[in-house]
């Protein structure tokens, strides 16, 4: 598949962050580089409404508040619009399924009060990755995007569908992604109202590229406790939306547009479910650091998203801006739930990767 992700120098070992699998697997990183770390000091931000999460917590103490599954009780109704490849956690490829949604939940619903209007407490704060005055790469956050309810009922579409450790278009290292995932591609009803929210507070353009909107392909996530997402930077793509039948998926315009930054929305959190862990590391450098001050650490907070630049270094759209990020380990046994979005921007034809055509072709059940 061509949506690779580009992996940190680094070496996974699945079971020591699990204890009931029967085997250690290694792997060094995709496509390594050699440039260190900054060491500028960052200045974290303020957090009013964030738990701040006391790692040697008992587990007893996070028990009564434990949340496995959403609140929301929508009954949600899906079907397969596209099979094609991709890959598993262990590495292999394999084929898999792309899900469409014939009714998104209740508090999801215009009909029910969901509208494109910001929340009153929406408000985007900018995240400092500053390594040098003349080197800044690009990081912020919305917060309250979407309302606890709303965030429930999100959650519940993949408690409906179900989720699989198999994630389309996409091939990882061995180790590299640790949860399973459940990928589903919006009619266009919830993904513009979601980017109508939120629009004003993205940058407008890009390398000189305006913005156009939301890719309508959302990739749901979940992690159990002792999981994580080891460092990496996301790959760049078209962008997804349905076919006008709704039976199949295309690229969102052609080559007229392109991703260049990641969202990922918190589904779920410590106040409102007991998470405990699980934060997105967003490291200054190309390389990732353990020490605080090479990276800032955002905790899930229920409805916010944060925003960062994407794309492989060396490729034609790659750019030296991509964060390296990564899924700090869940510790508790609520999961942590997250789900991906794409913010595309214009795109001249010659930015656009060759197609390969196992990524677009159908396969028969």
């Amino acid at each position: 598949p061509r949506h690779n992700s580009y992996a940190s120098k680094s070496t996974v070992t699945l079971a020591s962050v699990h204890s009931r699998l029967p085997f250690t697997t290694t792997s060094k990183g995709m496509f390594a580089r050699s440039s260190s770390s900054a060491s500028t000091t960052l200045t974290q931000t303020t957090e009013p409404e964030q738990m701040t999460i006391d790692r040697t917590m008992k587990l007893q103490e996070e028990e009564p508040k434990t949340k496995m599954f959403s609140p929301d009780k929508s009954v949600i109704t899906h079907r397969v619009v596209h099979t094609t490849h991709g890959g598993y956690t262990n590495g292999r490829m394999g084929i898999g399924h792309i899900f469409g949604i014939d009714a998104m939940p209740t508090a999801l619903q215009p009909k029910h009060g969901f509208s494109s209007l910001k929340n009153p407490n929406q408000v985007r704060e900018d995240i400092n990755l500053e390594t040098s005055k003349h080197s800044k790469k690009l990081a912020f956050k919305i917060r309250h995007v979407l309302t606890p309810e709303e965030a429930d009922a999100v959650w519940r579409i993949s408690d409906q569908v179900g989720y699989t450790d198999f994630l389309a278009d996409y091939n990882t290292p061995p180790g590299m992604r640790q949860n399973v995932v459940m990928c589903f591609i919006d009619d266009g009803a919830f993904t513009d109202a979601v980017f109508q929210r939120i629009k004003d507070d993205l940058p407008q353009e890009i390398d000189g590229r305006k913005l156009v909107g939301l890719s309508r392909r959302w990739n749901a996530g979940k992690y159990v406790k002792g999981r994580q997402f080891t460092p990496h930077i996301d790959g760049d793509m078209t962008g997804h939306r349905l076919t006008e039948d709704k039976k199949g998926i295309q690229s969102y315009d052609g080559d007229r547009v392109h991703t260049k930054l990641s969202a990922l929305f918190y589904l779920n959190d410590y106040k409102h479910d007991g998470l405990v862990g699980g934060g997105t590391k967003m490291f200054k450098g190309d390389r990732p650091d353990g020490s605080s001050q090479h990276y800032y650490e955002q905790q899930p907070e229920k409805g916010t998203a944060i925003f960062f630049r994407h794309g492989i270094p060396g490729s034609r759209l790659g750019n030296e801006g991509s964060v390296m990020h990564a899924g700090s380990i869940n510790l508790g046994y609520t999961p942590k739930l997250m789900i991906r979005v794409d913010v595309l921007y214009e795109a001249e034809p010659e930015d656009n990767f060759e197609r390969r055509r196992c990524s677009w072709m159908d396969f028969d059940d």
